[in-house]
């Protein structure tokens, strides 16, 4: 069900994208994917300071249909978490599809991740609220890429 979903949401995204996506990531939610991208690489990379830069102070993460963060001390303490796993994670920017219509960005994109031998990578849909300028909400849908996901999909690490 849930990967029907996110297969839907992504057909549909691509359908409604304008021929410029392609384009060098503009948007505020490309941009802060950019930065949390190097922030993972660096001990002192999740900061208060650093996420409300492209965060409202309530700012929400909704995964799946669960809200699982509210406000910056919990993205804080939340990817420290995921940090301090020792995992490599990465979210592929440029993102596969991507456009913004009003304070509403929406976006598919990869997200991978290794570790302990083990190699993951699955595929995001979803969208972006923005609040005087800054992400007042992420709402995203996963799935995790099978084996055959893995080899097929470019953006993914094999090892």
């Amino acid at each position: 069900m849930k990967r029907s979903i996110l297969l839907a949401a992504a057909a549909a995204l691509t359908m409604a994208m304008p021929a410029q996506a392609a384009a060098p990531a503009r948007d505020m939610l490309s941009q802060m994917f950019l930065w949390w991208d190097a922030a993972f690489k660096r001990p002192d990379g999740f900061t208060p300071e650093a996420f409300r830069t492209y965060f409202t102070d309530d700012a929400t993460l909704t995964l799946e249909g669960k809200t699982v963060i509210r406000g910056i001390p919990e993205w804080v303490e939340h990817f420290r978490k995921i940090q301090a796993s020792g995992r490599e994670v990465e979210i592929v920017v440029p993102f596969k599809d991507v456009f913004q219509q009003g304070n509403r960005i929406f976006t598919y994109h990869v997200i991978r991740s290794r570790g302990a031998g083990k190699v993951t990578c699955a595929l995001a849909a979803g969208d972006a609220v923005l609040r005087g300028g800054k992400i007042a909400s992420i709402m995203l849908v996963r799935t995790n890429l099978d084996e055959a996901g893995l080899k097929a999909e470019p953006d993914c690490w094999t090892q």
